[in-house]
C-alpha cells in the first residue's frame, strides 16, 4: 500500500511537521519530549487528512486501561488528560490493540467508542483507529476523528500509518519510564507498594489530614508464624502464605487504601478518611478471610493486626505506624489472630 502523493506534497504545514519526526524521536529523554513527537505526529495526521481532532492514547500494563497524552491535535490537553478506557470499554481502542489492525467506521456510536469527556467536545462522525508498534509490541493506538469529505480510504490509512510508526519509538519510551517507575515503589511478590513508598505516602497523607482535619488510620498486618512456615514447608509456601494476606487486604479495603508489604511479614495499610472503628472494620474483614484459608500442607492461617486513627486514638500524627506496629506486636502477644486497636487510654 503506497503513500498518497496528494497527503505529502499537498500541504506545506505537513511536510515540515514530518521533517520535525525524525529529530525529535533522536531526541526523546524524557515524557515531555515524548510528548512533543505525539503533538507533531497528530498534528500531521490531522492536517494531513483534513481531520477534525487526532490524539494518541497508550496502553498502561499496571492500569489495564487506554490513559490519554497531552497534546494532541484539535483537541486540548484537560480533555485528554481525563481520558482513561479499561480495556474491553472501548471497541476501537480494544480492535485495533488486540488485532494489530486500523478500525475504521462511518456510523460510530459514541457511547460505544468514547468517553463523555470527548462526547462533549466532539460530534463524532467518522473514526479511523491505528495500532502504535514498536519493537514487535503494540504500545497504544491513534484515534483519527471527523475525516472531512469522503470516507478514509486506502490512501489515508497508509498516510496514517506512516506517521503512526514514527510514534512507536515514543510510546515504546514512556512505557518502560511508566515500567520502570512502577517496579521501584512495588514489592515484587505481592505487587502492593513497597516500604519507601509507604513512608512517602504516609508522609503526605498525615499532613494532609492534619491540615484539612480529616481522619486517616493505619493498619499494621503480620503474618503470624511465617519463619515456621518456611521453614518447615519451604519459601514457596511462605510466599503463597504473603499473597493470601495481600488478596484479603485488596479484597477488604477501600479504593483509596493505600496497601504496602512493609517488611518480610508485615503489611502496612493506610485508610483516609476512615475512622477507627471503620478502619476496624475492614481489618476484621482481612483476618476473618484469613482464617478461611486452609490448605495442604500449611493448613490455617491467621493474622495480628493493629490499628490506629488519628485524631481519634489520641497518637502524635508522626507517631501512627509506631503506635499501629506496637498494637499489632500485642495482638501477637495475647494470641495472635485478632486485631486490637489504639484507644485514647492506650495512647495516654
Amino acid at each position: 500500500m503506497e503513500v498518497s502523493r496528494k497527503h505529502l506534497n499537498g500541504n506545506e504545514r505537513v511536510h515540515r511537521l514530518l521533517g520535525l519526526l525524525p529529530a525529535a524521536l533522536q531526541s526523546i529523554y524524557s515524557a515531555s519530549q515524548v510528548h512533543q513527537v505525539a503533538e507533531r505526529a497528530c498534528a500531521a495526521i490531522g492536517e494531513g487528512l483534513g481531520a477534525q481532532t487526532a490524539f494518541l492514547l497508550w496502553y498502561s500494563d499496571s492500569e489495564r486501561a487506554f490513559v490519554g497524552m497531552p497534546s494532541g491535535y484539535g483537541i486540548d490537553d484537560a480533555t485528554l488528560s481525563h481520558i482513561h478506557l479499561p480495556a474491553g470499554m472501548c471497541a476501537a481502542s480494544d480492535y485495533a490493540f488486540v488485532h494489530n489492525k486500523p478500525y475504521i467506521s462511518d456510523q460510530t456510536d459514541e457511547e460505544e467508542l468514547l468517553t463523555s469527556a470527548l462526547r462533549r467536545n466532539l460530534r463524532l462522525t467518522r473514526l479511523l483507529t491505528l495500532p502504535i508498534r514498536d519493537e514487535g509490541h503494540t504500545r497504544g493506538v491513534l484515534h483519527v476523528v471527523n475525516k472531512q469529505g469522503k470516507p478514509y480510504d486506502e490512501a489515508d490509512v497508509a498516510f496514517a500509518l506512516s506517521i503512526a510508526q514514527a510514534c512507536g519509538a515514543a510510546l515504546s519510551l514512556l512505557h518502560y519510564r511508566h515500567y520502570m517507575e512502577r517496579l521501584a515503589i512495588t514489592d515484587g511478590l505481592t505487587g502492593l507498594f513497597n516500604r519507601y513508598h509507604t513512608e512517602t505516602v504516609l508522609d503526605e497523607r498525615t499532613h494532609l489530614a492534619v491540615q484539612n482535619q480529616e481522619a486517616l488510620s493505619v493498619a499494621v498486618v503480620y503474618l503470624d508464624h511465617l519463619k515456621y512456615i518456611n521453614d518447615t514447608y519451604g519459601y514457596r509456601a511462605g510466599d503463597r502464605a504473603l499473597l493470601s494476606v495481600a488478596r484479603a487486604l485488596q479484597k477488604s479495603v477501600g479504593h483509596q487504601a493505600i496497601l504496602a508489604r512493609y517488611a518480610g511479614d508485615e503489611f502496612v495499610a493506610v485508610l483516609p478518611g476512615a475512622s477507627l472503628r471503620e478502619a476496624q472494620a475492614q481489618m476484621q474483614a482481612v483476618r476473618d478471610l484469613i482464617a478461611q484459608e486452609c490448605w495442604e500442607p500449611v493448613g490455617s492461617l491467621s493474622v495480628s493486626i493493629g490499628v490506629v486513627s488519628y485524631p481519634e486514638s489520641a497518637v502524635p500524627v508522626d507517631q501512627l505506624l509506631s503506635a499501629a506496629e506496637d498494637a499489632a506486636m500485642a495482638a501477637k502477644r495475647h494470641g495472635r489472630n485478632q486485631v486490637v486497636l489504639v484507644t485514647p487510654r492506650c495512647a495516654a
